[in-house]
């Protein structure tokens, strides 16, 4: 795995209402001569969280800053004038929030959480990640490896035993 030490949250530039996922982005960075989508997760309008890039490939959403980074972006950006404005939605907040939660316990690590905006002349996200999300952002750079002592020991660790039926019967003692 990369070392990954921040989140860089961008949004897709589409007006309110305009709900795409990453099967369209990633058409639109194909386009561009790109090999996949740029983002690692993209927050559609409902709140779903799609995946784009595998975490271990390097992203392709910040010039000379995708190394380290994780892309996430949000479906939005732009308001009935086509003009930048923050369109993010109480669902997609939510979904942002636990994924980036998420993240920061699956590499039990604090990552910095930034917007496209600090590293560029472009609006995207379309406000300011330090003003607007900043319990967020506090929360992602101060966490602590708070679960370490909470797993289990090996010896109960769940890829160890299967809880799944062995047969199509449903019984797990069946060989047939």
């Amino acid at each position: 795995m990369r070392k990954l030490n921040r989140i860089i949250l961008h949004c897709s530039a589409t007006e309110p209402g305009h709900d795409i996922g990453a099967d369209v982005i990633r058409t639109w960075h194909k386009a561009r001569g790109w090999t996949d989508i740029g983002y690692h997760y993209v927050i559609r309008l409902n709140g779903v969280i799609e995946s784009g890039r595998s975490l271990d490939r390097i992203g392709a959403h910040v010039k000379n800053h995708n190394a380290d980074s994780i892309g996430i972006c949000y479906i939005g950006g732009l308001d009935v004038n086509g003009d930048p404005a923050n369109t993010m939605n109480g669902r997609q907040l939510d979904s942002l929030k636990r994924l980036c939660y998420a993240l920061c316990v699956t590499l039990n690590q604090p990552l910095m959480l930034h917007g496209h905006n600090e590293y560029s002349t472009k609006a995207c996200p379309s406000f300011t990640v330090a003003d607007t999300l900043e319990e967020l952002k506090s929360w992602c750079a101060s966490y602590q490896r708070r679960f370490i002592d909470q797993r289990p020991p090996a010896s109960l660790e769940l890829t160890q035993y299967s809880s799944g039926a062995h047969c199509t019967c449903g019984n797990r003692e069946c060989n047939s």
